[in-house]
């Protein structure tokens, strides 16, 4: 029953939760590292930061660096730069996701990861109303798909560190990818509509930093005049 309303063991909630209280204090708080492995719960701050690079894909100064340099920036402020720029994700996208409703500002980021606990993922983003196209490297196979639609005019911190509810919409939907034929330009480009809805408690927490980097990135490349990179492929690392 936990399992299903989670999608997660109770033990690997438990842990996805201690590391989002810490990801949001390495953001908020002048703690040590040290001091927050203590208080999320860990006795040895060795195992709280291999854990921590495991969930988020970065050691704790490192995220505390990262986040940092994007707190106070808006999502409105970034969406120019998405949009002043061809968002393209790979040579020829491998599908193309919409939301259920076009009267949504924002800006839409979206995951996909295999069903079958494969150990990577693919993120891209695309500012609304425009559908997020995944790179042309993700598999084909079954798919959980993964978007969270962050709101213009919230911190994207907000959403993306402090989860706070009011700042961004999720949702999730099953993406098939079918095989290829020999011309794989007269492949059929799977779409997929994805229905969005609130925040809920049951919801496990967003803990990869890559949407942190890819948004540090555009904001960069927007000062520096520079395209962004638009699409990234990480490793999954279980707890």
């Amino acid at each position: 029953m936990f399992k299903q309303a989670t999608s997660m063991t109770p033990a690997r909630f438990l842990a996805a939760l201690r590391m989002a209280e810490a990801r949001r204090l390495l953001l908020r708080s002048s703690l040590t590292v040290t001091a927050i492995s203590a208080q999320v719960g860990y006795s040895s701050v060795g195992t709280f930061t291999t854990q921590f690079r495991r969930w988020v894909s970065l050691p704790p100064e490192r995220f505390r660096q990262l986040a940092r340099q994007l707190a106070g920036v808006s999502v409105a402020a970034l969406l120019p730069v998405i949009r002043g720029r061809a968002i393209v994700a790979g040579q020829g996208p491998r599908a193309l996701m919409h939301l259920d409703t076009v009267d949504l500002p924002g800006l839409l980021l979206a995951a996909v990861a295999p069903h079958d606990g494969g150990r990577n993922e693919w993120w891209t983003a695309a500012p609304r109303p425009l559908p997020a196209a995944l790179p042309a490297t993700v598999p084909p196979g079954e798919h959980r798909a993964r978007v969270v639609l962050l709101r213009p005019d919230r911190d994207a911190t907000s959403a993306l560190v402090d989860g706070a509810p009011d700042s961004f919409l999720i949702g999730d939907a099953d993406l098939l990818i079918p095989a290829e034929p020999g011309d794989a330009r007269r492949a059929a480009r799977p779409t997929l509509t994805v229905p969005v809805r609130q925040v809920r408690v049951t919801d496990p927490p967003l803990l990869s930093a890559t949407p942190l980097r890819w948004l540090l990135g555009v904001s960069q490349a927007g000062w520096r005049g520079r395209a962004p990179v638009t699409a990234e492929r990480r490793a999954l690392r279980t707890a």
